[in-house]
């Protein structure tokens, strides 16, 4: 086999090994370009353009051609990786294809062509608009960026009073993301329907019932839909607004993946989404067997992708990198050591606070020794204040992420609860000013 040239935009070092582990096993080579801070900077400011044309110059001055480019993360990553794609006439979904998934209300508004009478209520909401000419639906309702990033800036809306504390803090961060999404824009065909709709907008959506949460990984491949990967999506904290852990494969009824599966294949064509990864995720109301769709991700989910590597034997970059290279893709099932896997957020509910202390490497070596598949990533430093942290929801501080691999769902608790015995984190409360 050829060696081939694969691009990976944006990784962690973590992620990326991952990347080079299944590029190097097939004889191609794996190349980085831009860091995870460079795409993901802590104070949350972005360059599109800058980063656009960075990344040109750091495939144009390699001494190979790309035969692959590839992405693992949210905006701006799946917006870079299909531009860069259509620069350098490589497979994958065009970049109107995947805006259409990543603006909120684009998506509402192909969804609601698609299913007219299962699309929730939506409205666009112009966090400037003055006086109380805001048209909002009928309270509750969740308020949400068109262009949203790991929950950043997603409130519960119950009555005026939310309404004004959500519109203030959007007016403060909204154009962090919003301002370069409108620069991905410039790059796209928009349609008219949606044009005046920008990234410094917030969409207002109608409250989805459902106690069930999971999310459908999958593909398209020369315009058939495919799943190969159930997760479900578990979540804590106020309104349930936050995920406290992610697990492979999900607990479903078979009957209701099909549907879901259905409904996605549906909703993909009638985006004009092909030849790329996705993860959708949905809401699912046992009581009355109903589903909902939450959104869809043009890409795959790096939070599973170690979940899929201790269950399935390789990570889902695989799929990925498959499709990158103009090949139908080939995932292994059930090859892994683990039945079951799970990533844990570990998370803080405070009002606010500063971190006086977390796990030192020896806790976490200490816990290696008897699990096996651990890893931790802590995401936060001592001396940090968690109300400057910037990729946060708007009800919780995320403090470390938990991957952790078992033989069943009783056992994956028993791992996470060794470890929250085993971590020290310190948290000091910073009181309330009345």
């Amino acid at each position: 086999m050829d060696q081939k040239a694969i691009f990976s935009i944006g990784n962690s070092k973590f992620d990326f090994g991952l990347v080079r582990e299944i590029a190097e096993k097939e004889g191609s080579a794996a190349i980085k370009v831009l860091d995870r801070q460079d795409v993901q900077p802590s104070h949350g400011r972005i360059n599109f353009e800058d980063l656009y044309a960075r990344a040109k110059e750091a495939i144009d001055e390699s001494d190979v051609e790309p035969d692959a480019i590839i992405g693992d993360l949210d905006f701006p990553v799946t917006s870079l990786v299909s531009l860069l794609r259509r620069d350098y006439d490589l497979p994958g979904a065009s970049p109107e294809a995947v805006a259409k998934c990543e603006h909120k209300y684009w998506m509402r508004f192909v969804q609601s062509q698609a299913f007219p009478d299962d699309t929730p209520s939506y409205k666009a909401i112009n966090p400037f608009a003055t006086g109380r000419g805001i048209s909002a639906p009928e309270f509750p309702f969740w308020l949400k960026p068109v262009k949203g990033h790991s929950s950043v800036l997603g409130f519960m809306v119950e009555d005026m009073s939310d309404l004004d504390k959500a519109l203030h803090t959007c007016r403060q961060r909204i154009h962090l993301i919003g301002e370069p999404f409108n620069e991905f824009l410039n790059h796209v065909e928009v349609d008219p329907e949606v044009a005046e709709i920008d990234g410094n907008y917030a969409i207002a959506e109608g409250i989805i019932s459902a106690s069930r949460q999971f999310t459908l990984e999958g593909y398209v491949w020369n315009g058939d839909t495919v799943i190969y990967g159930v997760v479900d999506s578990i979540r804590e904290g106020q309104h349930r607004s936050s995920f406290s852990s992610y697990q492979y494969p999900a607990d479903l009824p078979e009957e209701t993946t099909k549907r879901a599966s259905d409904i996605t294949a549906r909703l993909i064509d009638q985006i004009g989404y092909d030849n790329a990864p996705f993860n959708i995720e949905f809401f699912w109301d046992p009581d009355e067997d109903k589903l909902h769709i939450l959104e869809i991700n043009p890409r795959i989910s790096k939070s599973h992708a170690p979940l899929f590597r201790m269950v399935d034997g390789v990570s889902h970059h695989k799929v990925a990198i498959d499709l990158a290279l103009g090949r139908e893709p080939e995932m292994p099932r059930g090859e892994g050591e683990n039945k079951v896997a799970a990533k844990y957020m570990l998370r803080s509910h405070e009002a606010d606070g500063i971190v006086a202390d977390i796990p030192d490497k020896e806790q976490i070596e200490k816990l290696a020794k008897i699990l096996p598949d651990i890893n931790v990533n802590i995401l936060v430093e001592k001396g940090v204040k968690l109300s400057e942290l910037f990729y946060q929801d708007s009800y919780s501080y995320e403090l470390a992420d938990i991957f952790l691999g078992g033989d069943g769902q009783q056992m994956l608790e028993d791992e996470y609860n060794r470890c929250i015995d085993s971590l020290t984190f310190l948290i000091k409360p910073i009181p309330a000013t009345s």
